[in-house]
């Protein structure tokens, strides 16, 4: 039996490993959000704002004045090679390959969506003036 059992445990776990998102890049940059330059993140209390780095870009999402998410924009749908777009209302990402959407405040999934994944987050930091932005765990 625990043959068995530790047959079916190492399935689950390569099965598992298969799904991983890998379709991030190297992140280490800094911005100054609120001058001029970044006039999409000052855009009412929400803004967001495309930047270069990672695979395919980043999409940096204002939650709040001192609040930030940092997002790559590859899709992460399984099977899907799509570039995330933001919607003009400020709050949806989206994928115009796959038609996935998720949230910008948090990453997460609309329900009905055709992702399941949380967006690939970057870690971000900002101190007031200047908004860093790097790979989490570096």
């Amino acid at each position: 039996m625990k043959k068995y059992l530790c047959i079916l445990v190492l399935v689950v776990t390569a099965l598992s490993c298969n799904d991983d998102f890998d379709e991030w890049g190297y992140v280490n940059f800094y911005i100054e959000p609120d001058t001029t330059e970044y006039y999409n993140l000052n855009d009412g209390s929400r803004g967001w704002e495309y930047m270069e780095g990672g695979n395919r870009g980043v999409i940096i999402f204002r939650n709040s004045h001192y609040e930030f998410m940092a997002y790559e924009r590859s899709c992460v749908t399984k099977g899907c090679k799509g570039r995330l777009e933001v919607e003009a209302d400020n709050i949806l990402i989206y994928c115009p390959q796959c038609h996935g959407e998720w949230l910008g405040v948090d990453g997460s999934p609309l329900e009905g969506s055709v992702s399941v994944r949380m967006l690939y987050a970057y870690c971000s930091y900002y101190d007031g003036f200047r908004l860093y932005v790097r790979n989490c765990g570096t």
